[in-house]
């Protein structure tokens, strides 16, 4: 029997529950697929934006490393997230979503649901560092990543007061 307060129908599809769609998703891996579903929210901006199609594979044999984005179970809610692996500890991860202030601690591999194999936006698909066969691009790739936020945050700030500048000399 489906919980009627679970599953709620848009215009766009069907909208599931996050208890749901990790049930979901745990059912397809189970049969060795993948599961493609659209992203929600901001907190992996500009990595992954709100209305993305993300390919999340199961883990199998995979262990997961340092700059791996992995779709979780939130230690402390029944809530999915999607984020970003910045250390490991054993079997732990320590997460945090790219655009996100705060992290979500250190998740136990146990809580893991699948990693995030691609990245759909407007129906093409993104870059996406590929497991198998790790480049020199890649590898850049995560070494900058940290320090993306801090430098778009100066970024736009040293933007902003360009416009002021050019505004007040007008």
């Amino acid at each position: 029997m489906v919980d009627e307060d679970a599953v709620k129908k848009t215009d766009e599809g069907i909208s599931l529950s996050a208890p749901m769609i990790m049930e979901l998703i745990e059912a397809v891996h189970e049969k060795g697929a993948l599961f493609r579903f659209q992203a929600r929210g901001f907190s992996m901006t500009p990595a992954i934006r709100n209305g993305d199609i993300i390919t999340v594979a199961p883990l199998k044999n995979i262990v997961p490393r340092r700059g791996d984005v992995l779709a979780f179970r939130h230690p402390n809610q029944q809530q999915l997230l999607v984020h970003r692996v910045l250390r490991t500890r054993g079997n732990k991860y320590f997460i945090r979503g790219d655009s996100c202030p705060e992290a979500d601690g250190w998740v136990p591999l146990e809580n893991m649901i699948g990693i995030v194999a691609r990245v759909e936006r407007d129906g093409r698909p993104r870059f996406w560092p590929n497991r198998s066969k790790p480049s020199l691009g890649v590898s850049v790739y995560l070494f900058f990543y940290p320090f993306w936020p801090p430098a778009r945050r100066i970024m736009a700030r040293f933007w902003r007061r360009m416009r002021e500048l050019i505004r007040s000399e007008k």
